[in-house]
């Protein structure tokens, strides 16, 4: 089985900058089974971030109104595309869209499992992750050290949110990742691979930026 890795900073929408927040680092992992891990890195300290207390992991929608990390995936070149939500407590939605901002319902996906944890927690649980999808330690080493350092902060907040039925569609796929923080004076930066002119729009096509081409099945 191949399984792929991306990894990729965010970048900040110009008129929302952060305060406390110096990055966001976002890897990609995913599978011809269908399995896809979407991890995010904060530089910032949890204790400076508005996160939500844990819950029992329910599909809630709002999600974006505060601290909330999304997917976005579109198959080749069509219209569709799906939208995840992941929250650090837990919560989760996601969502099927006919075009632009267009016939949005609930996508029938399974519930993803969502963690978080200091950075030496989240590498080790992204192992476990990697070895449950079939790889062998030799290469999920060559995975992990592909993985860029994150400037020096004096700790950073980390998720992992993994999918058992990621994309709706055969790739190849073109992906939008973004985050909302919020911090806790109150103050929101909205991140993702590109943005539009404008004010933030994570749906828009400019911010399905990446594209990668489905693993080969072993």
């Amino acid at each position: 089985m191949e399984t792929h890795l991306q990894t990729l900073m965010l970048q900040p929408h110009p008129d929302t900058p952060p305060r406390a927040v110096a990055s966001v680092l976002c890897s990609l992992s995913f599978a011809h089974d269908g399995s896809w891990v979407a991890n995010y890195i904060v530089g910032c300290p949890p204790s400076a971030l508005a996160l939500p207390e844990p819950t029992d992991g329910d599909r809630v929608d709002g999600l974006w109104r505060s601290t909330c990390f999304e997917l976005f995936v579109r198959a080749g070149e069509r219209a569709q595309y799906r939208e995840f939500n992941f929250a650090s407590s837990g919560q989760w939605a996601a969502y099927d869209f006919d075009d632009y901002r267009a016939g949005m319902r609930n996508a029938p996906v399974g519930n993803p499992r969502i963690f978080t944890a200091d950075p030496d927690q989240f590498d080790r649980s992204m192992r476990g992750r990697l070895c449950d999808m079939g790889l062998d330690p030799q290469s999920i080493d060559a995975l992990m050290s592909a993985k860029p350092d994150l400037p020096v902060t004096p700790s950073q907040f980390a998720l992992s949110a993994q999918l058992d039925d990621g994309p709706s569609q055969p790739g190849p796929w073109r992906l939008a990742l973004s985050a909302i923080i919020e911090e806790k004076d109150g103050t929101k930066s909205y991140w993702a691979l590109a943005h539009p002119p404008g004010k933030p729009d994570f749906h828009h096509p400019d911010c399905f930026a990446l594209t990668l081409e489905a693993p080969d099945a072993a």
